[in-house]
């Protein structure tokens, strides 16, 4: 039997890894900067003072059969379907209203639940990402201090543990996976 003697690290042998790294980044918040502009793209209402800020947190789990769910953790917010809100104020009580769903920066839903699954088809390959803004029943995203109020979660369905970034709106928080 013949050895192979293993070869020894060089400088492109980091830097390569490292280039990947710094382009699925970029690629990354190119996703991020279209999400925030279709969100953008509808009518802001600020949630007023004294008034709760909701906060929202999504959860993502590979799906058995077909792409992912997610489960969309929500605090000082009542999500809800238009015909069964009740009549809508804004003075110091629980907010209520849906969600959008964006995945990889396109509107693929709304969310009246906690629950919702993300087809295989709506994924690519490598990293995606989903964002959920919460919204008032008349389509307007809901706003503190000037920042919608939304969440989102990136994945890599190719890895064991598939959440890589998870940003969490009201009051920000960030939790990045170490891999």
């Amino acid at each position: 039997m013949k050895l192979r003697r293993l070869k020894s690290l060089t400088k492109h042998d980091v830097i390569t890894p490292m280039f990947v790294v710094a382009a699925t980044l970029f690629s990354l918040a190119a996703n991020n900067t279209l999400a925030s502009t279709e969100i953008h793209e509808h009518k802001a209402r600020d949630i007023g003072q004294g008034t709760p800020i909701p906060k929202i947190q999504l959860h993502v789990f590979r799906d058995q059969i077909d792409g992912v769910n997610i489960h969309v953790e929500v605090d000082n917010y009542r999500l809800n379907a238009p015909d069964t809100a009740k009549q809508e104020s804004n003075n110091g009580t629980i907010l209520q209203g849906h969600a959008h769903v964006y995945v990889n920066g396109i509107k693929r839903q709304r969310l009246y639940g906690e629950d919702a699954h993300i087809s295989q088809n709506w994924l690519q390959a490598g990293v995606n990402q989903v964002a959920v803004s919460l919204n008032s029943h008349q389509h307007e995203n809901w706003m503190s201090e000037g920042h919608n109020i939304v969440g989102s979660v990136f994945f890599d369905l190719s890895k064991k543990d598939i959440v890589l970034h998870n940003f969490t709106s009201q009051p920000i928080e960030n939790k990045h996976a170490h891999h």
